[in-house]
């Protein structure tokens, strides 16, 4: 739907699209206001009917109150229209999905993930959910899912998963000038024809997930599939996918009302690849009839719907009650409309050209730096290995390896992976930062300070700074206080949304005796991401210092909630609980962390400290 969309829209249809990413905080805000202009009511339908969404319980007080909060929303994630996440891409839009926040950007990297032009869309969960594991799963099982696939015409394309921030981003294609269904269908531009041939892309799409991955989608709608400028369709979204084999003791009811298949509204299934074929023929009805099928049994809607028989003899076998009677699978789909594209378009549909895709080299570096983001160095250890094999001469494997080397404490290991980045990469600052962490790990301080400065030269002249934010604790170990300022404070001038720094800034600010700015930076690095625990220790520490202990109590408790194996959380809860005289508290929560953290030095001697 665009902003100058003159048909009328009720503010149930603006709130259940924006809740589900199918228009953004601009549009909504634009359609709303319009409503306000014209004044009275608005005529019913429009998106939430195409999609079956209306709710009939709320007010229109109650609506309007909702859309403002959803707009207000977006208006305070962390990164705007212009600002940059990790120094390497610049923002250039935002869209919020069901599950997640998707922005659209221009990569300012060197090198950039693909070989065509500096777009990407980055998509990251939503800050409320970074806290809820359930949700961030959806997340993470979308990231593996969707970089475990070789790249195809017709699904978007994933490049890796990034850090920023501790935020996983999962980095994909960005296609130009491209627009859902929902909008093709919304704007008067589906009919059976352009239905079959969107209907053979998004088949063809699926049956390459299913071959490649064996993955079930889970979650097929208008609104995850994506139409280029060319006129192709591209599957998106695997937020809800799993593999075949997992799909047979799933019991998820997972989906979107009227797009789930009947035997899994009963309840009797979980997800499967003919359920995927019911969602699949409700999206492709929706094309054909312009709006959503509202009928108990919508294969009896193809019968009258406008299109040849063969495809509507799919759609119904599609759309069948028993699932034994649909489609088995997306292979057999996509033959039959290629059958039929034939005689009724006069010619037989050729294959899209295949992606801009990374060389496969560079693919198996992404992988291998997706799995290790993803918390799984096997995998990451697999794929360097193989890009290795192909090119011996690729400075970021041997620089994925180091990171490798590092997570399982091989110090000797590590060193010897970052030099050999180091010597590919010489003009890097990243090499010269691992070579420093390394040479740390292993007790060489001097070493280290000597890579340090060299990494730090490197950033300065080549305008790359905010590149150190990873590596900004050293920068307080290594170096006078005054001076590691200077260098944070560059950071984060260069790249204001560097978490990491604003937190190591706390650490190194309450060093110096200033815990009211240190309070200040580690406030800034929660405003990033709300779910970074250390920065809500170092904010627990500050207030502490600033003699502010029921704060402090309440942000060290938060920590906790977000990650209960921070040793230094418990001894702030522990301290800020005990100057507010509330000693055997104190005593419990330095035991409530030895019974995770045993042998943890810190809660050792806060045990000492606090003991009776």
């Amino acid at each position: 739907m665009s902003s100058d969309d003159a048909s009328p829209r009720t503010l149930r249809d603006l709130l259940s699209a924006l809740r589900r990413g199918l228009i953004d905080a601009d549009k909504a805000r634009s359609s709303a206001r319009g409503r306000l202009e014209r004044g009275g009511p608005l005529e019913a339908g429009g998106l939430a009917d195409l999609l079956g969404l209306n709710d009939a319980g709320q007010g229109e007080d109650e609506l309007q109150q909702q859309l403002q909060s959803e707009c207000q929303f977006l208006e305070g994630v962390p990164f705007q229209p212009g600002s940059c996440i990790g120094g390497k891409y610049e923002v250039r839009k935002i869209l919020r999905g069901g599950f997640g926040l998707v922005y659209l950007c221009r990569s300012l990297a060197p090198e950039l993930y693909h070989r065509g032009d500096s777009l990407a869309a980055l998509k990251c969960p939503l800050p409320q959910h970074l806290t809820d594991p359930e949700l961030c799963e959806l997340f993470v099982a979308e990231a593996v899912n969707s970089v475990a696939l070789t790249p195809h015409p017709n699904l978007v394309l994933a490049y890796g998963v990034e850090m920023h921030n501790r935020i996983p981003f999962l980095v994909m294609e960005h296609i130009t000038g491209g627009r859902t269904l929902v909008e093709e269908i919304e704007n008067g531009r589906t009919d059976w024809r352009t239905t079959l041939r969107h209907g053979l892309d998004m088949a063809r799409g699926l049956a390459h997930a299913a071959q490649e991955a064996q993955l079930i989608h889970g979650d097929l709608k208008p609104p995850n599939v994506l139409i280029t400028g060319d006129g192709v369709a591209k599957v998106s979204d695997f937020g809800l996918s799993l593999s075949a084999d997992a799909a047979g003791a799933d019991g998820l009811i997972a989906g979107t009302d009227g797009f789930m298949a009947p035997e899994m509204v009963a309840r009797r299934t979980g997800r499967s690849t003919v359920a995927d074929v019911y969602a699949y023929g409700v999206t492709l009805l929706c094309a054909v009839l312009g709006r959503f099928p509202e009928a108990a049994r919508p294969g009896d809607l193809c019968t009258a719907a406008h299109m040849p028989e063969p495809l509507a003899a799919l759609l119904r076998e599609c759309l069948a009650i028993d699932p034994a009677a649909r489609p088995a699978n997306f292979q057999i789909i996509a033959a039959r409309l290629e059958g039929m594209s034939g005689f009724l378009l006069g010619a037989r549909p050729s294959q899209p050209a295949a992606p801009d895709a990374p060389l496969r080299a560079d693919a198996l570096v992404n992988a291998a730096q997706t799995w290790l983001n993803l918390g799984q160095p096997r995998k990451a250890q697999a794929e360097v290995e193989h890009a290795l094999r192909l090119n011996s001469a690729n400075w970021k494997a041997h620089q994925i390896q180091n990171c490798i080397h590092l997570e399982r404490r091989d110090f000797d290991a590590a060193y010897r992976s970052a030099k050999q980045a180091r010597q590919l990469a010489l003009d890097e600052p990243g090499p010269a930062a691992n070579l420093a962490q390394a040479a740390m790990s292993l007790g060489r301080r001097d070493d280290a300070l000597t890579w340090l400065d060299l990494a730090l030269e490197l950033a300065y002249e080549s305008g790359r700074m905010g590149e150190l934010d990873g590596s900004s604790l050293l920068f307080v170990e290594l170096l006078p206080a005054e001076q590691a300022l200077q260098v944070l404070d560059a950071i984060v001038t260069a790249q204001p949304g560097a978490a990491i720094t604003w937190n190591n800034r706390a650490i190194l600010l309450r060093r110096m005796k200033q815990p009211a700015e240190a309070l200040a930076s580690a406030d800034h690095a929660i405003a990033l991401n709300a779910a970074y625990a250390k920065a809500w220790t170092n904010r627990a520490n500050a207030l502490i210092e600033l003699h502010r202990f029921a704060e402090a109590q309440t942000s060290a408790s938060t920590a906790l909630d977000l990650d209960p194996c921070l040793p230094g959380a418990y001894c702030a809860k522990a301290t800020s609980l005990a100057q507010q005289g509330r000693l055997p508290e104190a005593r419990a929560a330095i035991r409530s962390g030895l019974s995770l953290l045993p042998a943890d030095p810190l809660l050792l001697r806060a045990a000492q400290v606090f003991a009776e």
